[in-house]
């Protein structure tokens, strides 16, 4: 090779990071180089991950809170009634649940409730002594309620009488609604 020749190679050499070894220096940098991606890359993986995981997690406790403060609106309506306005109330009672809750509640309400509130004057008041989720995400709620029930019978006066129900809230349209109630 001419001098020229070979010093414009070197030149080129040394810009590259070469050296005359023929890429060595280049190749050991490609090699951190793409360490360095893949970290990076593994890194925002790891970020999205934990991301989805934080929102998910999130969403499950905000359907807990909503699906609790339902539970204890929904399940004295469910349970209250008055002899007076026993029709309205009954109506009112279905209105709460969903899925096959709602036929099921229906048919102990026409078959018992109505005929024995009607025939004793039975007017009853539900209200939530405490309440806490057992168990839930954004597609079901557990949650335990603690119930005071008021009853008052046109012959045998008022009595007060203390209740547990583990009641399953599902969502309806953007509300919770009563799937299931069973005393524990």
């Amino acid at each position: 090779m001419s001098a020229d020749v070979e010093q414009e190679v070197r030149d080129i050499a040394d810009e590259r990071g070469t050296g005359t070894a023929g890429g060595t220096a280049t190749s050991a940098g490609g090699g951190t180089r793409l360490v360095a991606v893949g970290l990076v890359l593994l890194a925002a993986v790891a970020a999205v991950l934990f991301g989805f995981q934080a929102h998910r997690a999130a969403a499950d406790a905000d359907a807990r809170s909503d699906a609790l403060a339902a539970a204890q609106e929904r399940v004295p309506e469910l349970l209250s009634y008055d002899t007076a306005t026993l029709d309205e109330d009954l109506a009112n009672a279905r209105a709460q649940t969903t899925g096959d809750f709602t036929a099921d509640y229906g048919e102990i309400l026409e078959a018992v409730v109505k005929p024995q509130a009607k025939a004793r004057k039975i007017s009853t008041v539900a209200t939530v002594s405490a309440a806490g989720v057992v168990r839930g995400d954004t597609d079901e709620v557990v949650v335990l309620l603690f119930l005071t029930q008021t009853t008052t019978s046109g012959k045998e006066g008022t009595t007060v009488a203390g209740s547990r129900v583990e009641v399953t809230m599902t969502p309806v349209d953007g509300d919770w609604k009563i799937a299931s109630l069973k005393p524990v």
